[in-house]
């Protein structure tokens, strides 16, 4: 059974090497690296898009090319089990992958934007996706081989605050770019930084994990007979929702308020993503005075408020670039909370398992195809109704959220649990 108490830990699990300052750089590059695909999948590309006249619901579209950070669960088991041993266990997943990651940024460079390239354009994307999500199976697995469970919070912070940075840098400032230096210097740019990346994680050796041997095999079976993993499997999958519902739909409201693209890219960037990272590094402190519970359930309540004002800017009851801006950080500073609480959780969760790679995986990407799914709808539901009843299904799903966590026996085991 899988618990936060020590004697329920396995032997193997009980000593973790100790958090070194190598680790951490290692894990701030690979985590910054994986934002940039999210960054130009979700916010730079569908923006630019806008921005040349093309309806919602095609745009839309071009999102389904990060299925593949939902699906990465299928393929977990495979990166856990094969490795080269003269390279190291997840080192021999994450070079490669970020090689092929610079690669298809520099092709994508040489396409032009257009309708007629849509399809292109998607599929290149899908491309990052597919080798950004298997680079981020290894590196989670990385993380939780090497890392404490005091040390979890921080962490899930920086992976986090990394995510987010590289999705800031392909994102907000990515629009800003376009304008500035144009589309194909910028994506030239990405691409020698996701090089740049690596050079660290080339030279670093990684430790070798003492409990795993040839006989130690993951399996997506193995994850559905540890105990409590469907209840919080669902928790922490729906969690998100709301904020990224927010996240998707409102940069088309501001474009429709006739903001700029550098604007839009400035709001997102700063009111959003920046303050999310503070919420982050807030919430992994908040987490070892209050638990996870609580961590999650302020960063819930924050995302709803929130997204009651955004409606309220959607139906035009607040003008103003100080009530958006204002929107903008209540939101962001909530999703860093609810990010890093329900990433800390899945961690240490995972960690107390044979196969924390793939159960981390198993967490993540069933997360992240409700934020695909739900951010696709909520921007063709958008363009068919309305932003404020695309916005209320975020809401509602927020409110569940806080019922199941107040209410509801099979999550009573999140009131006390902490790193």
């Amino acid at each position: 059974m899988v618990s936060f108490n020590n004697h329920n830990i396995s032997k193997s699990h009980k000593i973790k090497p100790k958090r070194n300052n190598a680790l951490i750089l290692i894990i701030c590059c690979l985590y910054f690296v994986q934002g940039i695909p999210i960054g130009l999948t979700f916010h730079a590309i569908p923006t630019l898009l806008k921005t040349l006249g093309l309806p919602l619901e095609l745009i839309s579209m071009v999102s389904l090319a990060g299925i593949f950070w939902a699906i990465k669960f299928l393929w977990a088991p495979f990166v856990e089990n094969h490795w080269l041993k003269s390279v190291g266990r997840r080192k021999s997943w994450i070079i490669p992958m970020q090689l092929m990651m610079a690669a298809t940024l520099t092709v994508l460079a040489m396409v032009k934007i257009s309708e007629q390239t849509l399809m292109l354009v998607t599929l290149l994307l899908a491309v990052t996706s597919i080798v950004g999500s298997t680079q981020d199976i290894a590196t989670d697995g990385l993380a939780a081989d090497h890392s404490d469970k005091s040390d979890l919070g921080l962490v899930n912070a920086i992976q986090v605050s990394g995510i987010i940075i590289g999705m800031l840098l392909a994102g907000p400032f990515a629009m800003i770019a376009f304008e500035q230096v144009g589309y194909r210097v910028t994506l030239l740019l990405l691409a020698v930084i996701t090089f740049t990346a690596l050079i660290p994680v080339v030279f670093w050796q990684e430790p070798k994990v003492q409990h795993v041997t040839e006989k130690t095999k993951a399996s997506l079976i193995k994850f559905f007979k540890t105990p409590r993993a469907l209840s919080t499997l669902i928790l922490c999958s729906c969690a998100t929702l709301c904020g990224v519902i927010i996240m998707a739909l409102s940069k088309f409201i501001l474009v429709d308020l006739s903001w700029s693209m550098s604007q839009v890219g400035m709001l997102t960037g700063i009111g959003h993503l920046v303050v999310m990272l503070v919420g982050c590094f807030v919430a992994s402190h908040f987490i070892k005075r209050h638990g996870y519970r609580v961590t999650l359930l302020t960063g819930l309540k924050m995302v709803l408020f929130g997204g009651c004002l955004w409606i309220a800017i959607a139906e035009n009851w607040l003008a103003g670039a100080w009530s958006v801006w204002g929107t903008a950080i209540i939101v962001g500073f909530g999703m860093g909370f609810v990010a890093v609480s329900t990433y800390t959780y899945s961690m240490r969760f995972s960690q107390q398992t044979m196969q924390p790679a793939t159960n981390i995986a198993f967490f993540q990407g069933t997360q992240t195809f409700g934020e695909i799914i739900f951010s696709t709808a909520a921007t063709s539901l958008a363009g068919v109704a309305s932003y404020s009843v695309a916005l209320g299904m975020g809401e509602l799903i927020a409110l569940l959220c806080l019922f199941a966590l107040l209410k509801l026996r099979h999550y009573s085991h999140w009131h006390d649990a902490y790193c």
